[in-house]
């Protein structure tokens, strides 16, 4: 019977632990910025970044995001609009809303120092359970599980049922197994075509082998409607098209909907999606003009 128990500490590690830190050692993705660094200021601007946006599309915009503001303080006080405008190309833009907002807090209420503990850290409105948890470990090396999309994914097919994903979590290895095993799931344990074949943990997974074919049929069943008719797609439109004009001048929701010419959607439509960007504190509207929030 293979033992899949995650036992840390002075009792020692698991022949999964064992196995995913050596292979992280030799094929992780150590090089990447984020993982180079143990500022929390930085970790959490790619925590930011990450979320839902692949690495490749990440990599070139933090490098920018970082240079343009290097500190807390920098971001916290820049505008809404430049550092939205800063945030093209990565979409979700109210995560660049949020993460602004995120920097007065720390400044104002922590002194410009991002607190390691987590009652403080989930005080920060903008920080759920995940990046608590991954800021603790990446950043201030606790022992916290980070239970991303990846990592969930890791671990059902493993059918390792444990209760509390902080036991998975080799003690005093909390940086390396959450990078160990968002990798895996990022690079073998895909979603769609999961490469048993080349897996270090192939003969300690329950799943394996996994057939890619009956993942993609499963996954038809249940195809989402086309990205460019959900209003994601439509939100996005709008705060590229402001993203153009000059700082403190706007656009009329009128010429707005001829200019973006997005099949389906009526002006009424357009100015629904104007309204929601507006509650989210990414966009104003002033005498019928849409600007974004300076």
């Amino acid at each position: 019977m293979v033992d899949r128990s995650f036992k840390g500490g002075s009792r020692g590690v698991s022949p999964i632990q064992k196995r995913l830190l050596a292979w992280y050692a030799r094929n992780g993705r150590a090089q990447l910025p984020w993982r180079k660094t143990r500022n929390p200021y930085r970790i959490l601007v790619s925590e930011f970044m990450l979320q839902q946006t692949q690495v490749e599309r990440v990599l070139a915009k933090y490098r920018a995001f970082t240079k343009r503001y290097p500190t807390f303080e920098t971001l916290a006080s820049a505008s809404v609009a430049d550092v939205i405008r800063e945030w093209q190309g990565l979409g979700y833009n109210s995560r660049a809303l949020r993460l602004k907002r995120i920097a007065e807090t720390v400044v104002k209420q922590f002194g410009g120092a991002l607190p390691r503990d987590l009652e403080s850290l989930r005080s920060l409105k903008g920080i759920g359970p995940y990046t608590a948890a991954a800021l603790r470990a990446f950043a201030f090396d606790c022992d916290d599980a980070a239970v991303d999309t990846n990592v969930r994914r890791v671990v059902q097919r493993l059918s390792l049922g444990a209760k509390q994903p902080q036991a998975l979590v080799p003690r005093g290895r909390g940086h390396d197994w959450n990078s160990a095993v968002m990798d895996l799931g990022a690079t073998i344990c895909t979603a769609r075509a999961p490469k048993c074949s080349i897996c270090p943990l192939r003969k300690l997974c329950a799943a394996a082998p996994i057939d890619p074919a009956s993942l993609e049929r499963a996954r038809a069943k249940g195809a989402a409607i086309p990205f460019e008719r959900t209003t994601r797609f439509a939100r996005g439109r709008v705060i590229d098209r402001l993203r153009r004009l000059p700082a403190g001048q706007g656009v009329s929701l009128l010429v707005l909907h001829r200019e973006l010419a997005m099949p389906g959607r009526t002006p009424d439509d357009l100015k629904a999606i104007v309204e929601s960007l507006a509650r989210d504190g990414l966009v104003r509207v002033h005498r019928r003009q849409v600007a974004l929030v300076e």
